[in-house]
């Protein structure tokens, strides 16, 4: 779909994804414009329409952009020798994080996408989401020590209700941020994330 955009040089498809990137941060999706991009990037408005059909379709591909590089970071600098489940998710989160404080439009742009309610988008960005934490999330969480969960419960419906939880967390983060007004707070987001973690080990792992 984006074989136009994919097959021209590394150092001017960066250019374009960073000024992408940048515009969607500081606007959103609906005010985002497509000029500013362009100028931005350092070609014209018909050539960023000859990459992408759409500024949906420019989104989408940040989008996928944004985890394929998340996840790719996270696969190349986590312990996989770590078999701990709650070790192991608070690597692959501080790892993440580490990404995104590295790289400010990305975060940025992660933060837009967290509100993103916009009808022409919304529904694809929760469809790519559900994929990835039935996906991605799975894989990453792969081989790890169930010997340690409780006898008296299935280790993996234990992990699918964290992640259900965790998720959740976000959803109803989101909503309060939405709200109030605010922006999103991530250092607070954090503390929650090892609330709920600390919570869950008590829970289902073995005293």
């Amino acid at each position: 779909m984006f074989d136009k955009f994919l097959n021209i040089d590394e150092e001017k498809r960066q250019r374009v994804i960073n000024a992408a990137l940048k515009v969607f941060a500081a606007r959103g999706y609906v005010a985002a414009s497509t000029n500013e991009i362009a100028r931005e990037a350092g070609i014209s408005k018909g050539l960023l329409f000859h990459y992408f059909t759409s500024k949906k379709d420019l989104y989408l591909y940040l989008y996928d952009y944004a985890v394929t590089l998340l996840t790719e970071t996270v696969e190349r600098i986590v312990d996989f020798g770590e078999r701990d489940y709650f070790e192991r998710l608070k690597q692959i989160a501080s790892v993440k994080l580490s990404v995104l404080n590295e790289h400010p439009d990305l975060l940025g742009f992660q933060k837009t996408i967290f509100f993103e309610d916009n009808a022409e988008v919304s529904a694809e960005l929760k469809t790519r989401s559900k994929e990835i934490a039935e996906s991605a999330y799975y894989r990453l969480l792969a081989d790890i020590d169930k010997s340690k969960f409780r006898p008296d419960i299935d280790a993996d419906r234990a992990i699918g209700v964290m992640l259900w939880a965790l998720e959740g967390m976000g959803e109803a983060e989101r909503a309060k941020h939405k709200a109030l007004g605010t922006e999103l707070d991530v250092p607070h987001l954090m503390e929650e994330f090892d609330k709920y973690l600390a919570l869950f080990r008590t829970s289902f792992y073995r005293q």
